[in-house]
Protein backbone atom coordinates (compact mmCIF):
# COMPACT_ATOMS: atom_id res chain seq x y z
CA UNK A 1 0.00 0.00 0.00
CA UNK A 2 1.04 3.29 -1.13
CA UNK A 3 1.36 6.04 1.66
CA UNK A 4 0.22 10.20 0.19
CA UNK A 5 2.74 12.45 1.67
CA UNK A 6 1.80 15.54 3.63
CA UNK A 7 2.29 18.88 2.14
CA UNK A 8 1.04 20.84 5.41
CA UNK A 9 2.14 20.83 8.60
CA UNK A 10 0.99 19.16 11.87
CA UNK A 11 -1.26 20.85 14.63
CA UNK A 12 1.92 19.87 16.85
CA UNK A 13 4.68 22.09 14.55
CA UNK A 14 2.46 24.94 14.26
CA UNK A 15 1.91 25.14 18.53
CA UNK A 16 5.53 24.58 18.73
CA UNK A 17 6.12 27.83 16.45
CA UNK A 18 4.17 29.69 17.97
CA UNK A 19 5.85 28.90 21.79
CA UNK A 20 8.98 29.59 20.45
CA UNK A 21 7.53 33.51 19.04
CA UNK A 22 5.84 33.72 22.51
CA UNK A 23 9.17 32.88 23.70
CA UNK A 24 11.65 35.39 22.03
CA UNK A 25 8.88 38.39 22.34
CA UNK A 26 9.12 37.70 25.67
CA UNK A 27 12.81 38.38 25.91
CA UNK A 28 12.38 40.92 23.39
CA UNK A 29 9.98 43.12 24.82
CA UNK A 30 11.91 42.40 28.18
CA UNK A 31 15.21 43.66 26.41
CA UNK A 32 13.38 47.19 25.11
CA UNK A 33 12.13 47.77 28.85
CA UNK A 34 15.27 47.69 30.15
CA UNK A 35 17.80 49.59 27.43
CA UNK A 36 14.11 52.47 27.43
CA UNK A 37 14.95 52.24 31.55
CA UNK A 38 18.99 52.68 30.75
CA UNK A 39 18.52 55.14 28.49
CA UNK A 40 16.20 57.27 30.81
CA UNK A 41 18.48 57.06 33.81
CA UNK A 42 20.87 58.87 31.33
CA UNK A 43 18.74 62.10 31.90
CA UNK A 44 19.62 62.04 35.56
CA UNK A 45 23.18 61.31 35.78
CA UNK A 46 24.07 63.66 32.97
CA UNK A 47 22.29 65.99 34.98
CA UNK A 48 23.75 65.73 38.73
CA UNK A 49 27.03 65.51 36.51
CA UNK A 50 26.20 69.03 35.54
CA UNK A 51 24.87 69.85 39.16
CA UNK A 52 28.58 68.46 40.33
CA UNK A 53 30.51 70.81 38.17
CA UNK A 54 28.44 73.87 38.86
CA UNK A 55 28.33 73.34 42.56
CA UNK A 56 32.14 73.34 42.54
CA UNK A 57 32.35 76.00 40.73
CA UNK A 58 29.98 78.27 42.50
CA UNK A 59 31.64 77.07 46.45
CA UNK A 60 34.96 78.51 44.54
CA UNK A 61 33.18 81.59 43.88
CA UNK A 62 30.90 82.41 46.86
CA UNK A 63 32.36 79.92 49.51
CA UNK A 64 29.27 77.87 50.07
CA UNK A 65 26.95 75.61 47.64
CA UNK A 66 23.50 76.35 46.36
CA UNK A 67 19.88 74.57 47.21
CA UNK A 68 17.15 74.92 44.51
CA UNK A 69 14.23 74.84 47.52
CA UNK A 70 13.60 75.64 50.73
CA UNK A 71 13.85 71.68 51.81
CA UNK A 72 15.05 68.53 50.94
CA UNK A 73 11.60 67.18 49.10
CA UNK A 74 11.47 70.45 47.25
CA UNK A 75 10.54 69.09 43.98
CA UNK A 76 11.25 70.44 41.14
CA UNK A 77 9.11 70.61 38.12
CA UNK A 78 6.34 70.21 40.63
CA UNK A 79 3.78 69.61 37.66
CA UNK A 80 5.39 66.08 37.30
CA UNK A 81 2.49 63.48 35.63
CA UNK A 82 4.22 60.22 36.73
CA UNK A 83 1.35 58.44 34.06
CA UNK A 84 3.23 60.83 31.03
CA UNK A 85 6.41 60.41 32.54
CA UNK A 86 7.61 63.92 31.32
CA UNK A 87 7.00 67.48 32.08
CA UNK A 88 8.43 70.99 31.20
CA UNK A 89 11.33 71.96 32.63
CA UNK A 90 9.31 75.41 33.40
CA UNK A 91 12.41 77.56 34.41
CA UNK A 92 13.54 80.54 32.31
CA UNK A 93 15.77 82.11 34.42
CA UNK A 94 15.87 85.03 32.19
CA UNK A 95 12.87 86.13 33.34
CA UNK A 96 12.66 87.96 36.28
CA UNK A 97 9.81 86.76 37.89
CA UNK A 98 11.70 83.12 37.42
CA UNK A 99 14.98 84.46 38.98
CA UNK A 100 12.55 85.63 41.96
CA UNK A 101 11.07 82.11 42.15
CA UNK A 102 13.50 79.89 41.50
CA UNK A 103 16.77 81.80 42.73
CA UNK A 104 18.48 78.70 43.58
CA UNK A 105 18.48 76.89 40.07
CA UNK A 106 18.75 79.99 38.29
CA UNK A 107 21.93 81.13 40.84
CA UNK A 108 23.78 77.20 39.80
CA UNK A 109 22.46 77.61 36.32
CA UNK A 110 21.72 74.10 36.63
CA UNK A 111 18.34 72.62 34.65
CA UNK A 112 16.88 72.32 31.32
CA UNK A 113 15.79 74.89 28.67
CA UNK A 114 12.38 76.04 29.81
CA UNK A 115 10.09 74.25 27.30
CA UNK A 116 12.46 71.08 27.89
CA UNK A 117 10.88 67.80 28.91
CA UNK A 118 12.17 66.45 31.38
CA UNK A 119 11.59 62.20 32.84
CA UNK A 120 12.88 63.34 36.69
CA UNK A 121 11.92 65.34 39.45
CA UNK A 122 15.38 67.23 41.02
CA UNK A 123 16.21 68.70 43.61
CA UNK A 124 19.28 69.82 45.41
CA UNK A 125 19.78 70.59 49.22
CA UNK A 126 23.05 72.21 50.74
CA UNK A 127 24.15 73.47 53.64
CA UNK A 128 23.67 76.73 55.36
CA UNK A 129 26.45 78.32 56.57
CA UNK A 130 24.02 80.75 58.58
CA UNK A 131 21.88 78.31 60.24
CA UNK A 132 24.10 74.67 59.14
CA UNK A 133 21.55 71.52 60.09
CA UNK A 134 21.97 68.50 59.77
CA UNK A 135 21.91 66.77 56.06
CA UNK A 136 19.13 64.31 55.40
CA UNK A 137 20.53 60.62 57.72
CA UNK A 138 22.64 58.51 55.20
CA UNK A 139 23.75 60.58 52.32
CA UNK A 140 26.13 62.83 54.40
CA UNK A 141 29.08 61.60 56.26
CA UNK A 142 30.86 64.69 57.74
CA UNK A 143 28.39 66.64 58.19
CA UNK A 144 30.50 69.67 60.11
CA UNK A 145 31.82 70.69 56.51
CA UNK A 146 30.10 72.35 53.49
CA UNK A 147 27.54 69.82 51.91
CA UNK A 148 24.98 69.52 49.14
CA UNK A 149 22.91 66.75 47.92
CA UNK A 150 21.48 66.15 44.41
CA UNK A 151 18.36 63.72 43.70
CA UNK A 152 16.43 63.05 40.82
CA UNK A 153 13.75 60.15 41.09
CA UNK A 154 10.90 58.99 39.12
CA UNK A 155 8.56 56.70 38.70
CA UNK A 156 8.10 55.26 35.81
CA UNK A 157 5.61 52.09 36.18
CA UNK A 158 3.08 54.62 38.08
CA UNK A 159 3.41 52.34 41.16
CA UNK A 160 4.33 55.24 43.84
CA UNK A 161 7.38 54.02 44.41
CA UNK A 162 10.24 55.98 42.90
CA UNK A 163 13.73 55.10 41.65
CA UNK A 164 16.23 57.46 43.00
CA UNK A 165 19.73 58.92 42.03
CA UNK A 166 21.91 60.99 43.93
CA UNK A 167 24.76 62.57 44.00
CA UNK A 168 26.49 64.34 46.98
CA UNK A 169 29.71 66.62 47.51
CA UNK A 170 31.49 63.50 48.98
CA UNK A 171 30.85 61.40 45.84
CA UNK A 172 32.67 61.29 42.58
CA UNK A 173 29.95 58.64 41.00
CA UNK A 174 25.92 58.65 41.77
CA UNK A 175 24.52 56.41 43.18
CA UNK A 176 21.19 54.65 41.66
CA UNK A 177 18.73 53.30 44.94
CA UNK A 178 15.43 50.64 43.58
CA UNK A 179 16.57 51.27 39.65
CA UNK A 180 13.69 48.45 39.24
CA UNK A 181 11.10 50.11 41.29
Amino acid sequence: MKQKKSLGFTLLELMIVVVIIAILATVAVASYKRFSRRARVQEAIAFLGDVRIKQESYYQTYHRYVSSGTNFTDWWPKSMKWSDSVAAWGINCSKAGDQTAHPGWCALGAGFAATQEVQFQYVIWARDPASPNPPPAGYIINANQDWWIARARADFDQDGKFSNIYLTSEQREPTLEDETE
